[in-house]
């Protein structure tokens, strides 16, 4: 054991915990202390032996215990009534809801009570170590005064007894001669009397001493079963011979037994009719002549048997309710009745009547009462020898017998007694007799007395345990001013808690009705047993390691049952009560709560609250929260000095503030050490953080972590802060105080860090300056303002933080006041206007102003110190110091400008301080550089920024707030600083600082004066601050711009505009230059038109139009748009004609492209749709309204030559080598744009074999018409395009380009000259053939690639390709595609049938605007302004350009050769 030695104080050996465990004693604790006090005060006497606990067993220990608590008062009382009211079925559907109710509730109980030893306490015990103090607290009150008012009913019970059945004649109150109230009020007055008389000697029995209480208890509990075998002998006598029991009738009404001597109206008495003691109750004399009462007169006198037998059949007439008003009469039902409805109301002492309103739920609020008692067991459980096996067997036992007993009994009622027998609760119709005991055998007074005994039992049981059980409460210390009740007599004897209990008894006493007690202590009951239940269920479902009950026959649904019954009954037996009693257990728990002794018992409460907390957590990871969620979860950063004391309290003041309690708050801070050797300090260091919180009421979490230096630490807290979707998204951190100072340097490395990092992690970054002088929580703003600067839009944060300030008592008073800046050629009324209309629909009063800034002329104080930076820069560069050297002549150059600037502007440096820490904006640029320049001398880098500004009065809060730093283009590393910079080697001094530099500077210092002015008196200024530059040393590497990415694309798609449209259009023997040239002009023109047109609409960002790579290429698109339309009108327009068309058609051509990108949203990588069909009905809309008839016939120069076919076959080339460029420059990187290029090559490869064989195959001589080849051949690039980038397999990129191929060979023979004859469209290129069919055939191949495109084919890529199909934002299933592709924007949630419509209703849109814009253009182009060729010079390069002498050489050799032709 010696490896163990150093454990021994905090971990005991295993023997000496095997001892104790072997020795632990089951009494209750306070059993022991009586005892030990019984011990003591009969003497010390060595030999006396200690005073065992009584080793009961199951049968006497819980079974009898639990059948006596039971069997109770209602049974007696009310049980006949109930059955008489709610009927045989209604009350045994009461009974079985009722029993059930306590059969789960026992089975719960006895799980919990075989989970390990139960002490003393039995259910306070049980829910308040599974479900915590509050709970146990709350439900222990609620049984405690459950039972309590038990105790009351049960000497209610008592008291009825003894007053109405046993001597009535005892009453103080009269009662005979009253009637209605009078007798009712007379009744609770002798209850309230006797029953305050039995209560204070039951209570003095008691305090004298309890074991006389459990002498007494075998006999109650032989009263009470002696009573119930007497119950059951009068039934079985009932079917042998029925008793003697008379009831008169009136009619159908119950008459009063006292009202009548025979059951008669008149009887004959030596043949002289003599009037009964029943006629002078309703007539006025003695005659036969008197007047009587209508209803006596109209109606005869019956006797019925009031227990005519179980054999009788009368249990069918009992079988259901009959409910009765307060006042009604008991009536009998089947006997005719004659009433008259006006005559007045008899008297009350003649019939019987309904003393109460009964309904359904007020029998069950009754009769719950006498289910109760099931916990007697448990509360015995430290004086029996195996509590974990009896308490189950016992209670459960207990239940099935009384259970059995209650529904036979309610059978039995119904079927043995007369319903208005059954009905007449205090026996006025039977002689004043109980009820239930007519009923009995061999007397009725065995029921009587057994009744009355069982009662005072009961009651005294109530008053014994009820103390005691506040006794345990108030010993637990839960609850603090009950401590006092947890003292007592030298004993143990629970003397206060006896009188506490004795008060509370009264009450239900003074109550003095059995009816109205009984729904209370029901109500009290049922949120015990729903509070075990709810308990059992708790421990089951959350399989804590300690939950190993013996009992085996338990299930979580079974406890969620019982404790939904418990539920549904407080509310069925009385909704109001039901609430009283959940409101008086709601405000003792919350009491506990908060002014409670804090206990940790293991209770399951705390587990629930963590399987709560996982699961919300598990919830928060599923996305992002809602900008309507959204508020800072705060990670405030500390430091601590030698003593583990936090530097910076007021930070916690602000973080209070600001938060209010609610969100995430975590306090974090950095010990530099090992973990080893430093984990004490860490701890004093988390204890001084936690009580700082307590002190401050920062609701939130510490965190402290252990590093070998505090960059480190203070990186990992941002890091790895918060657990899973609750995470900061916030951070606080002060701003380094004495900065400037060379030992403090190192601070203020580590906040750029932190800076640097909370950038990247795309954290808000709150720096609070000067936060000393910040209010602690107990200061007041009477007044003043608020001053947000608000230069930047930050996503609304910077308007947040003073709403949320405002909320605290600190800043409540303080108005707000926002300020923002207008530049020259910004509108600042407008700004104005704008702004209040922001502020109005985010909700906030505020008083706004536009400060207007003018660019004047640079200080010269900016421009010194900004030369003096450069300076020093230099001359560190080329001095090759060490570190510590560098730092030294850092200080001394410091100190130099500081001087020389206090020498030429005084005034300004004492506008820039604080009275803390402040500091001018030059010198935080110049700690800066110092900074940078210590951590890579070989890059300098020149920072500046604007700080915020502070004064005495008017801490600032950099709201996000960041410094910045610009690039500097320093020496490379490795090189020198004369190869760097030569200038610099020769003379420093004589630099010029960068124009960047001085400007900023200058920005800065300007703003800060503006700041300074305006806010000067604020309370706070709040102001956000740009951000550090993304990478450290502020440079990019230039492979990753977008030129290396795009341009070799661009590169392809210029030799497609000049060099393949170019080309192709030359084919006309004597319009080459006007095809080439033309093509040259209108491209130029083209794209630079649409890089302005497509900008405004698409690349425009706060009014400026951001030019790239990216946009030539789309502005190529445009071109390309313009050039097809072009070739339908090539060489019947002038170059002013082709110029205006392209001014128009660009227009039309993007604001068709915008409108179909953003709202139809469709798939079009290789522009069918929008270019190919576009330009092609754009351009036959252009030519059908420039129609010339006389071109029809044909026309002499509209022919070709070998040379000009050549030219446009080389056109050909060129676009047939760089369409799969076209095609694929806008399709995704990667898989998509390898699909594009592939599919291309194979569409153009295809349409090139096909167009060779059908151009022999239609050629009458079998012969290849080059015209073909320069056009078909291409068809298959456009046929391919709508679905160039989907997964169509080369098969189908192969057909598609067979049938764009054929479609447009048979266009050009047959389609074209159709169109020109019928319709007036002269296609000159036929690009309705090489555009507009193959466009039609591509864009039904698109559609159908659409509809056939599924997650089995494309795997989760197809919501890349298809990102309108994406899952909307929130849907779970678009967080699960992020994980698997990174970045994946939400989509629209779309179908493949949906997006398969938006394409049709695309291609139909765009043909349509297409055409009218086209034809509208066509009518712009016929002005005759235009200067348009004549048909004769049509096609021809005569008319627009310098041609040379034998241009038309071919012409006239033709025509030469054709003459002497015609004359041979």
């Amino acid at each position: 054991m010696a490896l163990f030695e150093e454990e021994m104080d905090t971990s005991p050996m295993v023997s000496s915990l095997l001892s104790s465990l072997a020795n632990y004693s089951n009494l209750p604790t306070g059993s022991k202390e009586h005892e030990e006090a019984e011990n003591n005060e009969e003497g010390a006497r060595p030999s006396k032996k200690p005073v065992k606990a009584p080793q009961l067993g199951t049968l006497i220990g819980v079974y009898l215990p639990c059948i006596q608590n039971i069997f109770g008062v209602i049974l007696f009382l009310r049980m006949t009534w109930m059955v008489g009211v709610g009927g045989v079925f209604g009350s045994f559907i009461i009974v079985f809801m009722c029993c059930s109710t306590t059969m789960l509730t026992a089975i719960s109980m006895s799980a919990i009570a075989t989970n390990g030893v139960v002490p003393a306490g039995g259910s306070y015990y049980m829910i308040s170590r599974s479900l915590g103090p509050e709970f146990g607290g709350a439900v222990g009150i609620c049984f405690y005064l459950g039972t309590t008012f038990a105790g009351a009913m049960y000497i209610l019970g008592c008291i009825e007894i003894l007053l109405i059945y046993i001597v009535p004649q005892a009453a103080i109150f009269k009662i005979e001669g009253l009637e209605g109230p009078e007798a009712e009020e007379a009744l609770l007055n002798n209850m309230r009397v006797y029953g305050t008389i039995v209560l204070s000697l039951m209570s003095l029995l008691v305090f004298v001493g309890v074991k006389y209480v459990n002498k007494l208890a075998l006999v109650f509990l032989a009263c009470v079963i002696l009573s119930i075998v007497a119950v059951y002998a009068g039934v079985i006598k009932t079917a042998i011979d029925p008793p003697v029991f008379p009831v008169c009738l009136l009619g159908n009404r119950t008459l009063m037994s006292k009202g009548y001597d025979i059951c008669a109206k008149v009887m004959d008495i030596d043949n002289e009719t003599v009037t009964t003691k029943l006629w002078r109750t309703f007539c006025d004399s003695d005659s036969l002549n008197a007047t009587c009462d209508e209803y006596f007169n109209n109606n005869n006198v019956t006797e019925i048997q009031g227990i005519p037998g179980v054999t009788s059949g009368i249990l069918a007439e009992n079988l259901f309710g009959n409910y009765l008003e307060k006042g009604m009469f008991l009536e009998k039902r089947g006997i005719a009745s004659e009433a008259d409805p006006d005559s007045p109301p008899p008297g009350s002492n003649r019939y019987v009547l309904a003393d109460i309103t009964s309904f359904f739920t007020l029998l069950v609020g009754i009769y719950f009462p006498s289910v109760t008692g099931i916990m007697a067991g448990s509360n015995r459980s430290g004086d029996l020898r195996d509590a974990q096996k009896s308490i189950p067997i016992g209670t459960i036992a207990a239940i099935t017998t009384t259970s059995i007993v209650y529904m036979s009994t309610v059978i039995l009622f119904g079927a043995c007694i007369e319903g208005v027998v059954l009905r007449d609760k205090f026996g006025e119709g039977v002689n004043g007799n109980l009820v239930i005991g007519t009923l009995a055998w061999p007397s009725p007074w065995v029921i009587v007395f057994g009744s009355f005994f069982s009662t005072c039992g009961a009651g005294l049981q109530s008053l014994t345990g009820a103390p005691r059980l506040l006794q345990a409460i108030s010993r637990d210390g839960i609850i603090p001013f009950l401590r006092v009740f947890g003292h007592g007599k030298a004993n143990g004897e629970p003397t206060w808690a006896l009188l506490l209990t004795t008060s509370i008894c009264e009450i239900g006493i003074l109550i003095a009705s059995l009816d109205a007690v009984a729904p209370i202590l029901s109500m009290f009951f049922l949120m015990c047993y729903m509070f075990v239940n709810l308990a059992c269920a708790l421990q089951t479902l959350l399989r804590t390691p300690n939950w190993r009950p013996r009992f085996k026959f338990y299930h979580w649904a079974l406890s969620f049952l019982g404790m939904s019954l418990c539920l549904s009954l407080m509310f069925i037996c009385s909704w109001y009560y039901a609430m009283v009693a959940m409101g008086i257990a709601t405000c003792i728990y919350k009491y506990i709560e908060f002014c409670g002794a804090e206990k940790e018992w293991g209770d399951g409460i705390r587990g629930i609250s963590l399987s709560a907390a996982r699961f919300a957590l598990m919830r928060l990871e599923e996305g992002p929260p809602h900008t309507k969620n959204w508020r800072p979860q705060m990670l405030v950063l500390v430091s601590v000095d030698a003593e583990q004391n936090v530097e910076q309290p007021r930070l916690l003041s602000l973080t209070n503030q600001l938060k209010a309690g609610k969100g995430l708050t975590i306090v974090g801070t950095s010990v530099k050490g090992t973990f080893l050797d430093n984990f004490t300090e860490a701890q004093r260091a988390d204890q001084s953080l936690r009580k700082l919180m307590e002190m401050e009421k920062v609701k939130g979490f510490s965190q402290v972590v252990i590093s070998s230096n505090l960059r480190d630490g203070t990186s990992h807290l941002i890091q790895v802060g918060g657990l899973g979707g609750l995470k900061h998204n916030s951070v606080m951190v002060s701003w380094p105080r004495n900065w400037k100072q060379p030992e403090c340097h190192e601070q203020f490395r580590n906040f750029i860090e932190v800076v640097r990092e909370t950038t990247v992690a795309s954290l808000a970054l709150l720096v609070p300056k000067n936060i000393a002088s910040y209010p602690s929580n107990g200061e007041r703003f009477t007044e003043g303002h608020i001053d947000v600067w608000w230069i930047v839009h930050d996503g609304g944060m910077l308007m947040l933080l003073p709403f949320l300030l405002r909320q605290h008592k600190v800043w409540r008073k303080c108005k707000m006041r926002i300020f923002t800046v207008a530049q020259m050629d910004d509108n600042s009324i407008q700004m104005k206007k704008d702004l209040i209309t922001f502020l109005y629909h985010l909700r906030i009063d505020a008083v706004v102003e536009v400060v207007e800034m003018h660019d004047g002329d640079i200080s010269a104080y900016t421009y010194e110190k900004t030369l003096v930076m450069e300076q020093r820069s230099q001359i560190l560069k080329q001095m090759h110091l060490t570190k510590n050297e560098k730092e030294r002549e850092i200080q001394s150059i410091t100190d130099i400008s500081r001087g020389s600037i206090r020498r030429k502007n005084p005034s300004a440096l004492r506008s820039q301080h604080s009275a803390d820490e402040g500091a001018s904006v030059a010198e935080q640029t110049e700690d800066q550089v110092q900074l940078i320049h210590s951590k890579n001398p070989s890059t300098p880098a020149s920072p500046t920024s604007p700080t915020s500004p502070t004064s005495p009065t008017s801490p600032a809060v950099p709201a996000g707030g960041a410094t910045t730093w610009t690039d500097y283009k320093g020496a490379e590393k490795g090189k020198s600083p004369s190869e760097g910079n030569p200038e610099a080697g020769r003379d420093p001094f004589n630099m010029k600082p960068s124009q960047i530099d001085v400007r900023r500077m200058h920005t800065a210092m300007r703003l800060n004066e503006v700041i300074m002015k305006k806010s000067k008196e604020a309370k706070l200024v709040l102001l956000n601050m740009p951000g550090p530059p993304k990478n450290r040393n502020n440079r990019t590497n230039p492979m990753e711009n977008a030129v290396y990415k795009d341009y070799p694309i661009f590169t392809d798609i210029q030799v497609i505009i000049f060099l393949g449209f170019g080309c192709l259009f030359a084919f006309f023997r004597l319009y080459g230059f006007g095809g080439m040239v033309f093509n040259l002009l209108t491209a130029a023109f083209s794209i630079q038109w649409a890089i302005l047109v497509q900008g405004y609409f698409q690349f425009s960002h706060d009014g400026k139009i951001h030019l790239g790579v990216i946009n030539l290429i789309y502005a190529e698109f445009a071109c390309a748009v313009v050039l097809i339309s072009f070739g339908a009108v090539l060489g019947k327009t002038s170059p002013l004609q082709l110029l205006i068309m392209a001014l128009l058609e660009v227009p039309v051509f993007a604001v068709t492209e915008w409108a179909v990108l953003k709202y139809l949203k469709i798939n079009d990588s290789g522009g069918s749709i929008l270019i190919h069909l576009f330009a092609c009905y754009f351009g036959l809309g252009v030519t059908f309204v420039l129609y010339r008839p006389h071109l029809n016939e044909g026309h002499a120069k509209a022919n070709t030559s070998y040379q000009s076919d050549i030219l446009s076959l080389i056109g050909t080339l060129f676009l047939w080598v760089f369409w799969p460029s076209f095609n694929s420059s806008l399709t995704l990187k990667g898989d998509d744009q390898h699909r594009a290029i592939l599919h291309t090559f194979i569409g153009l490869s295809a349409s090139t074999l096909t167009a060779f064989a059908l151009s022999a195959m239609l050629n009458k001589n079998g012969k290849i018409t080059i015209s073909d080849i320069q056009n078909v051949t291409l068809a298959g690039g456009v046929t391919v395009g709508a679905s160039v980038d989907m997964m169509i397999t080369p098969a189908a990129a192969y057909a598609l380009g067979m049938m764009g191929c054929t479609a447009c060979m048979l266009g050009y023979k047959y389609l074209s000259p159709f169109l020109a004859q019928r319709f007036r469209i002269q296609d000159q290129c036929g690009i309705h053939n090489l555009h507009g069919l193959t466009g039609l055939i591509s864009c039904a191949a698109g559609i159908c690639a659409i509809l056939m495109a599924d997650e089995e084919m494309y795997g989760p890529s197809l919501y890349e390709i298809f990102s309108h199909r994406a899952p909307v934002e929130g849907d779970p299933k678009l967080h699960e595609l992020q994980i698997l592709i990174p970045g994946l924007q939400p989509g629209l949630g779309r179908t493949a049938r949906e997006q398969a419509l938006f394409q049709v209703a695309a291609v139909f849109s765009t043909i349509g605007v297409s055409t009218l814009g086209g034809i509208l253009t066509g009518f712009v182009l016929k002005l005759p302004y235009l200067a348009p060729p004549s048909d004769v010079f049509c096609f021809d390069d005569q008319l627009f350009f310098e041609v040379p002498p034998d241009y038309d050489s071919p012409l006239k050799l033709n025509n030469i050769m054709t003459t002497d032709d015609s004359a041979a």
